[in-house]
């Protein structure tokens, strides 16, 4: 499964989430064009269905403070 994401959450955030998520999934980064001056990654999520899924979830909770 592949997945993009546009975030403003910083590169090594989204790696340390993966690493707690113990996701078994390949993170690319590109940066994209700002939003009101905030920046912005374009994240490219690659690896099997189940390992992307447990990873976006961990992200939504991390990022909602749960």
């Amino acid at each position: 499964m592949r997945r993009e994401l546009l975030t403003a959450v910083p590169p090594e955030e989204i790696r340390e989430i993966a690493g707690k998520a113990k996701a078994e999934v390949s993170l690319n980064f590109e940066d994209a064009e700002p939003f009101h001056g905030m920046p912005r990654y374009r994240v490219t999520i690659e690896g099997p269905d189940d390992e992307v899924e447990r990873f976006m979830e961990r992200l939504r909770l991390a990022r909602a403070g749960g």
